[in-house]
């Protein structure tokens, strides 16, 4: 006991400063933790990818990390400065042929004729439903533009946000033997289990980002294919735009469906409108299916109901980080933590126990 206490009050001062010091190394790092993680796990997603330049194209490590980040950079990069400078070509040539009072109000217009109609086949009041739809309309109008003030707000964050990660992805990348070393030396893993765990971490990684990219791919070709066979809108900016509102949590991708359809209506092409509005009931079904779906297949089997619900929650509980970070930890839960309980529950140990009671 004596003993016992000799150490801890040797050790005291060492442990209470070593706390605080990686409390407030972490306190500092906060703000940019989401980034540093997110960098951590596209590098660990794309890590094969490094193997593969290194083996089979046997290029230098740097030089394979390097051109993986640029690539990445080109696909992040290249779509929105095309979207950016694409996007104003066609709002200016828009608004220099009318003002946007005047479309508002031919748009407006348009809607109170579908109104009427519907009012009069359904003997209803009209004025009642153009107040609901004014109500309505109004609504959608301040959300939306409090949604796009906000955005253009952050804009500084998320770019200092990307240059983060890639800067985390490019180190996890470039230290990946160093870090290695230390996952060996603190967790003391056996070496199978360690090579198991490190796997399963790359594979969990791999299955969460490539799960949301084709299910947001899959969406916008299915949004944007719609609007290209119902001749609305511009096909690569309904395919950007709606790509990037997959990856927003409870929005999601099908309202751009829904804002062609109104468009649709507004413009008289009442079939063209019920196509876009059930492309945008598939797209919002495929949200909530498609990608839990995708999330369970691969190495680790998570039941698709609980991926699900890991979406959700992970969505709920951290927002739109929330999207990969849910289905991680489902999927290292059911990975991992078995690895755990095998290092300390090893398989062959009951099975050669139950041998030797046998004989």
């Amino acid at each position: 006991m004596n003993k016992f206490n000799d150490l801890i009050f040797k050790n005291f001062f060492k442990l209470l400063t070593a706390s605080i010091i990686v409390i407030s190394f972490i306190y500092i790092l906060s703000p940019f933790l989401i980034p540093f993680i997110f960098g951590g796990m596209l590098a660990l997603a794309l890590s094969p990818f490094i193997s593969y330049f290194m083996l089979q194209k046997k290029f230098s490590r740097k030089k394979s990390i390097a051109i993986l980040s640029f690539g990445i950079l080109l696909l992040g990069l290249v779509p929105s400065t095309l979207f950016i400078f694409r996007g104003a070509k066609i709002l200016t040539q828009f608004f220099s042929q009318q003002s946007f009072s005047v479309l508002t109000l031919n748009a407006q217009t348009k809607m109170y004729a579908i109104i009427d109609r519907f009012a009069e086949i359904n003997n209803l009041d009209p004025e009642m439903i153009r107040t609901k739809f004014d109500a309505v309309l109004g609504t959608v109008a301040a959300f939306t533009l409090k949604t796009f003030s906000d955005l253009m707000s952050q804009i500084p964050d998320l770019l200092l946000a990307s240059i983060v990660t890639m800067l985390s992805f490019y180190f996890f990348l470039l230290k990946e033997e160093y870090i290695r070393n230390l996952f060996d030396r603190y967790f003391y893993f056996a070496q199978d289990n360690a090579n198991h765990f490190i796997h399963v971490l790359k594979s969990s990684c791999r299955e969460v980002f490539f799960s949301n990219v084709l299910t947001g791919i899959l969406q916008s070709l299915i949004v944007s294919i719609g609007a290209l066979a119902c001749g609305i809108g511009d096909f690569y900016i309904t395919f950007v735009v709606t790509f990037v509102l997959s990856f927003i949590p409870v929005v999601g991708a099908a309202p751009m469906a829904f804002i062609i359809a109104l468009l649709a209506f507004s413009d008289g092409r009442v079939g063209a409108g019920i196509t876009m509005g059930i492309i945008g009931v598939f797209t919002g079904l495929a949200d909530n299916v498609i990608r839990p779906y995708l999330a369970s297949l691969g190495e680790v089997e998570v039941p698709a109901f609980i991926g699900f619900l890991a979406v959700i929650g992970g969505i709920v509980t951290f927002g739109l980080p929330g999207l990969f970070v849910g289905p991680l930890l489902a999927s290292m839960m059911f990975g991992i933590i078995p690895i755990i309980f095998e290092e300390y529950f090893p398989k062959e140990h009951e099975e050669d126990g139950n041998k030797a009671k046998v004989l």
